[in-house]
Order: structure tokens, then C-alpha cells, then sequence
């Protein structure tokens, strides 16, 4: 395990030094200047498990020099150094978000390796909170037959996008879909069937928009949406021609696709919006029937 020392004073240095090696790696720099450019040049994989950072550095100080770790994105725990009499220093830098402080003093050695071991065990703690949280999120929002956002998570982005476009002046569009035939084909095959038709059709939609950027949503049972931010209705008939020609040449049965589109106008509400989209396909469908 790795630890990055960043002390000046070269006593000091051999000092904690002794404490963590064994059983720590240290690395062992002498300026904030030095830290930042040997973090820069790490692959993520490199980072430090933690880092030892003295307050008291040439050119700039610890608390300084931790803002800018935070700055540019280093997820790594720092403990903070302080002489004795600095300890209002310590908890400022507590308050900033360093994990842990110690004091320059008679038994510093000795507290040096509890302490490092307490920051990088709460910061793993913390990491695989983080990550439970994020993958409860992707269970709420994401629709698990299909893999596109859930309903709920249609409406907070609408919203969401409503709000930029607005404010940016910028374009938003909508495309509402629903699948001809389904439950013929449904009722025909029987529902795990219909579960494959409902799979495909959220393959093919994911692989026809842009990736981090449109949102693709199962709206209903056989309804589907995509939000697509900065995009104008020729693009938005575009996306929906494709995803058109897919559904068909996948030959699922009788399943065809009809599409509603609408472009968001600074004066709507969301339903009005969401309505829009829903009258240009409940038209498309009753032009599909008279094709019929």
C-alpha cells in the first residue's frame, strides 16, 4: 500500500518514514509543486492509498495545496500535519475534508500508522457506500426487461431538459413510440415472446441515439421515448426512421412501430409538451390504419 509524504523538514520526514515503511510504500516529496506534478503524472490505478500532508510547505501551504488535490479530482484520503500550538489549522482542514490530522509531537510516530490505516479503511468504506447508492439509482431508473430509463426517471429528465432548453434558448425534442400489433403478437406467441419483441426493440433504441446524450425510456407496456436535448425535428424524424427500418427488418411477427414527435416550445408545460408528442402519434397510428 502506497503513501505519499509530503513534509519538507527532512527530520520530520525520516521521522514518519520509520513509522509506515513497513508496512507502507512511501513516497516521500518535499513541496506541494512536487506532489501535484508526481500526481499528474499517475494513471488512476497508481494513485496513493492515502496521503501524509504537513502543514508548514515552502511556496505553498498544506491547506492550499489540499484544495487543489480536491480541485483536479483526487480521490484520495489526506491526513493533515500540524505542529504543536497549529491544532485550529487541523480542524480547518477537517472542515475542508481531510480525513484525519496529527500533531507534531512526543508519541507522532507512534500514532502515525493507526491513523493512516482509520483514513484509508473510512475512505473504502466510503467508496463501496457510494457505489451501492449509485447501483439502488440504476435499479430505480432503469426499466430491467428492456435496459432503457424507467417512467419515473422520463419525467425528471423532461423536466430536467425543459429547464436547460429554456434557459439556453436551445432546442428539445421528444419522440414517443408504441408498437403496432403487440398484443396480437402477444396474445399469438405468448408473453415471453413478447418479453424478446419488447428486448429487441429496446436494443435497437439504445443503438440508435446518441450515447450520454439523448435518453431513451420505456414510457408504458409497448410505449417507448426518447428525449433528445439540442436536437430539431429533422433530426429527431431521422433517429425515428431508423429506429422505423430496424423494428421491420427484425420481422418480429406483425410488430411495426408508429412515432409521434414534437418539439419543445419555451411556452409549454411539460404535459402540453408530452401531449404534443402523444397527438402526432395517436395521428400516425390512425394514418397507419387507414394504410390498413
Amino acid at each position: 500500500m502506497k503513501i505519499l509524504i509530503i513534509e519538507d523538514n527532512p527530520d520530520h520526514a525520516a521521522l514518519a518514514r520509520l513509522a509506515l515503511d513497513p508496512p507502507f510504500e512511501v513516497c516521500l516529496l518535499e513541496s506541494g509543486k512536487d506532489a501535484l506534478l508526481y500526481l499528474e503524472g499517475l494513471a488512476r490505478d497508481d494513485w496513493p492509498a492515502a496521503i501524509l500532508l504537513d502543514y508548514s510547505l515552502p511556496g505553498m501551504d498544506g491547506l492550499t495545496v489540499f484544495g487543489r488535490i480536491v480541485e483536479r479530482g483526487y480521490d484520495i484520503p489526506v491526513v493533515m500535519v500540524t505542529g504543536q500550538g497549529d491544532e485550529r489549522i487541523a480542524v480547518e482542514a477537517m472542515k475542508k475534508g481531510t480525513y484525519d490530522y496529527v500533531v507534531k509531537s512526543g508519541n507522532y510516530r507512534a500514532l502515525l500508522p493507526s491513523v493512516i490505516f482509520k483514513a484509508v479503511k473510512q475512505h473504502e468504506m466510503e467508496r463501496e457506500k457510494a457505489r451501492l447508492a449509485l447501483d439502488l439509482e440504476r435499479l430505480v431508473i432503469t426499466d430491467d426487461l428492456t435496459s432503457l430509463f424507467s417512467r419515473r426517471y422520463f419525467y425528471r429528465k423532461i423536466e430536467e431538459e425543459m429547464v436547460r432548453a429554456k434557459r439556453q434558448n436551445g432546442k428539445l425534442t421528444l419522440i414517443l413510440f408504441d408498437l403496432d400489433h403487440f398484443k396480437e403478437h402477444n396474445d399469438t406467441f405468448g408473453h415471453l415472446e413478447g418479453d424478446r419483441a419488447l428486448k429487441e426493440v429496446g436494443k435497437i433504441i439504445l443503438s440508435s441515439i446518441r450515447d450520454k446524450v439523448d435518453s431513451g425510456c420505456r414510457y408504458g407496456g409497448d410505449e417507448f421515448a426518447i428525449i433528445l436535448p439540442s436536437a430539431d425535428i429533422k433530426h429527431a424524424s431521422d433517429v425515428a426512421g431508423r429506429i422505423q427500418r430496424s423494428v421491420r427488418e427484425k420481422k418480429m411477427g406483425n410488430i411495426d412501430i408508429s412515432t409521434g414527435i414534437a418539439e419543445y416550445d419555451s411556452e409549454s408545460s411539460m404535459e402540453d409538451f408530452i401531449k404534443a408528442a402523444d397527438d402526432a402519434l395517436y395521428e400516425a397510428k390512425k394514418q397507419e390504419k387507414r394504410g390498413d
